[in-house]
């Protein structure tokens, strides 16, 4: 009789531990909102959330050199709308000075308007980004790529690297454009001309009070050139623009599978507490009926 009491208390015991050992479990899931709480809970689908986060960040770098990128085109879309402002300005100059009622005066007046527009166009070609860098550098990012020497003429140092970002799996986006290409590589009809070069000569002209009809076919190229650099940066933007809300979604679909994974039902979790809770009660009374029936037993 021993024995058997001896075993049923264990056992009744056992119960007991094993029922308060949910009932913590459940009453943590509640208080964190947490369905997994330990790896061991569940590891199918704690690898599964583990997959899930380390692929919503990836996502969420792709996005954050979504915006670094779109930051630099959109200062290198600037630079180029104002490039070709002044290059329409210096067309319409050039036609102006090309008329036979301009005496030396009037075109040297041209003149200093042109080379001040052509010194807007050399700052424009220094243009920084929101961290200091020089967009127009190439991968030379820290150097001031366009610097004028004691002779007025522009020197070039940067390179011609064109920065790139990953913005998703398979993608990855430029973030400028070739700097020589844009102010060194002006297409003309036979060849390619530097923009600041083809400035300074003109003003050179103005100053002598000449004007050579090729500057007027020069500037019109240039405007031209300029334009497509235009083109080029605006679809480099709407591309990432476009990446950005297809990254977006599969954030907000990651977020959504997380949740349904890692998340608790906090109305079944009650329910099943409450009935933990009863489950324990009875077996508590049942424990404590059976031993003082054994008390009563043997001292009987």
């Amino acid at each position: 009789m021993a024995i058997s009491t001896r075993v049923y208390n264990e056992q009744a015991m056992s119960t007991l531990n094993r029922i308060t050992g949910d009932i913590q479990s459940i009453q943590s899931r509640i208080a964190t909102g947490r369905n997994i709480l330990k790896a061991s809970d569940d590891p199918a689908i704690s690898t599964k959330i583990s997959f899930s986060k380390d692929q919503k960040v990836m996502v969420e770098r792709y996005n954050a050199n979504i915006n670094m990128s779109k930051n630099r085109l959109e200062q290198a879309e600037t630079a180029m709308n104002t490039s070709v402002n002044i290059l329409q300005r210096v067309y319409e100059l050039a036609i102006q000075a090309r008329n036979d009622t301009n005496n030396l005066a009037d075109r040297q007046s041209i003149g200093i308007e042109v080379k001040n527009l052509r010194d807007q166009m050399l700052s424009l070609a220094n243009t920084r980004d929101a961290s200091g860098q020089y967009i127009f550098a190439g991968y030379k990012v820290e150097t001031e790529p366009y610097v004028e020497d004691k002779t007025g003429k522009v020197q070039h140092f940067g390179d011609s690297g064109v920065h790139t970002l990953q913005i998703s799996n398979n993608q990855r986006v430029s973030t400028g454009l070739n700097g020589a290409d844009v102010f060194l590589r002006v297409p003309q009809k036979d060849q390619v001309e530097n923009m600041f070069t083809m400035l300074d000569d003109l003003v050179a002209n103005l100053e002598v009070g000449k004007m050579e009809n090729a500057f007027i076919d020069k500037m019109d190229s240039s405007v031209r050139h300029f334009s497509l650099q235009q083109t080029k940066i605006g679809a480099q933007i709407n591309r990432v623009d476009m990446q950005k809300q297809i990254n977006d979604r599969q954030l907000l679909l990651m977020d959504q599978d997380i949740s349904n994974l890692e998340d608790a039902d906090i109305a079944k979790l009650v329910t099943d507490l409450q009935a933990k809770l009863v489950s324990r009660n009875a077996a508590q009374q049942a424990f404590v009926k059976i031993a003082q029936d054994n008390l009563f037993n043997y001292l009987r």
